[in-house]
């Protein structure tokens, strides 16, 4: 091999040793980007970076309501629990204004559907815990709205006492044991619900009305955002009852927050009754 070619074959090893270290380097750098990917997206799934559980929103709190009815009809619950507040309710939530309104304070009483108590409330955890508890008061009431028309359709006030008043049913023979079992395999036929329309609430006797801006005003400074109270008709099973919901307006955005309102409790409907009520309760605002 002569000067010339020894030359060449030198650069052409120097070259490709070259090409082979930047290959190298390459896919170091690609594989550090990847592995910052990934470690990007834990970090994300344990804040709740992609979990997040309310929707975007709506334009009304009528359009909240009906939202909600119509995956209520639909039996999604992911997304009856996007028609509420969740996130934003827990960043607005103020516990101080709670306390403030109930006057007592004792660490062992959860709020329920609201927050806990303050301790260590700026940390993940606690962030994470309250939106948990939202989301089981959700479940918890659209428990309730299925029991409701359920009781409709039994005969034996005693067992549907258990639900409605809270009283024990004694299972004293096998025939109650299978009432009992008849009851709780029933379901409220929701896919086939009809949805009505919102009542016009202006309608109530102005003299009922007397502590309701008092009542919207301790709930706009606990909350932290405007509110509304919303009815709305519904048929379940052939029979007409009333849905009752609290909205509540963040960033121009409502959104479902509470069961129940100012109304319901206006016209007697029981907080057992996840805000479902018979229809013929509201009868003063459908003439």
């Amino acid at each position: 091999m002569d000067t010339n070619e020894m030359t060449a074959a030198k650069v052409t090893s120097e070259t490709e040793s070259r090409i082979k270290g930047t290959g190298k380097l390459l896919f170091l750098i690609i594989g550090l980007v990847i592995g910052a990917c990934v470690t990007a997206v834990f970090v994300l799934k344990l804040k709740g970076g992609f979990r997040k559980l309310e929707g975007k929103g709506y334009d009304t709190p009528e359009e909240a309501v009906l939202a909600y009815a119509e995956y209520l009809k639909a039996g999604d619950f992911d997304n009856i629990v996007s028609t509420f507040a969740m996130e934003s309710y827990v960043d607005n939530y103020s516990v101080k204004e709670y306390y403030d309104r109930i006057r007592a304070f004792s660490p062992n009483v959860i709020n329920v559907g609201q927050q806990y108590v303050k301790l260590g409330y700026d940390s993940d955890l606690i962030t994470s815990v309250n939106l948990e508890n939202r989301k089981a008061y959700i479940s918890g009431n659209v428990f309730r709205q299925c029991i409701i028309p359920m009781c409709a359709k039994i005969d034996d006030d005693n067992l549907s006492s258990t639900f409605t008043k809270g009283i024990p049913y004694t299972i004293g023979d096998e025939e109650k044991l299978d009432a009992v079992m008849d009851f709780i395999n029933s379901s409220p036929e929701f896919e086939d619900m009809k949805i009505g329309e919102c009542l016009d609430v202006s309608k109530i006797n102005p003299d009922y009305l007397k502590g309701l801006k008092d009542s919207v005003k301790r709930k706009e400074k606990e909350w932290g955002g405007d509110i509304e109270y919303v009815c709305l008709e519904l048929k379940i099973d052939g029979e007409d009852y009333v849905l009752c919901m609290t909205c509540v307006c963040y960033d121009d955005r409502w959104y479902n927050a509470e069961f129940s309102n100012y109304y319901g409790m206006i016209f007697a409907v029981p907080t057992s009754a996840g805000g479902l009520a018979p229809g013929n309760m509201f009868e003063e605002l459908k003439k």
